[in-house]
């Protein structure tokens, strides 16, 4: 993680602990902190939100910067405004005591932007413990936005088999012949 990154999360978090926790740094211990990402699809299509859930396990002050794929842009967070720094595809939060973090991001407009597979990155630290972990990452497919919202294109009629027409023409004028020749033959035999 970038040392800036961390001495910013440090500072707030020091900050943040002498207000918020009495007894300070003595009731600090080891922790088995993680951190997990759940987006609510893997699977955006251009254009559409995707909701990120950032599940917290053991990080009591800390920090956890998201990268978001490129093409991507940040709509919102639930996070507290004044616990929260985006930058371009960068998203830094200061964790005190939280459990979940969500916040939303939106798929490629343009197909020149991103269409394809893209991935969400992060890494979390742990100001008490002195200690940081990278948050697995996760892959998503943006697709392309269809014509008609809700439907899904119908498949091509099949191409002709070459050669038909003429078949089903010569097939037609056997036939009609065959008519033909018996409407003839019994005239003739009505005539006798």
């Amino acid at each position: 993680m970038d040392k800036r990154i961390k001495v910013a999360f440090f500072c707030i978090a020091a900050i943040l602990f002498l207000f918020l926790m009495p007894g300070g740094v003595a009731n600090a211990k080891a922790t088995d902190t993680a951190v997990t990402r759940i987006l609510s699809t893997t699977y955006p299509i251009q254009g559409s939100t995707v909701d990120v859930s950032l599940h917290i396990k053991d990080l009591q002050i800390g920090g956890i910067a998201e990268t978001i794929p490129d093409g991507f842009s940040f709509v919102s967070t639930t996070h507290p405004a004044n616990q929260t720094s985006v930058s371009g595809q960068k998203v830094v939060f200061a964790v005190v005591n939280e459990t979940s973090i969500k916040y939303t991001v939106r798929a490629p407009l343009e197909a020149e932007e991103g269409i394809g597979t893209r991935t969400f990155t992060g890494t979390w630290y742990d100001a008490l413990n002195e200690e940081e972990g990278d948050i697995g990452s996760t892959s998503v497919y943006v697709r392309i936005k269809s014509s008609t919202p809700g439907t899904t294109p119908s498949p091509s009629p099949p191409a002709p088999v070459p050669g038909f027409e003429a078949v089903f023409t010569l097939a037609g004028l056997l036939g009609g012949s065959l008519l033909f020749m018996r409407k003839g033959k019994g005239e003739s035999e009505n005539r006798r």
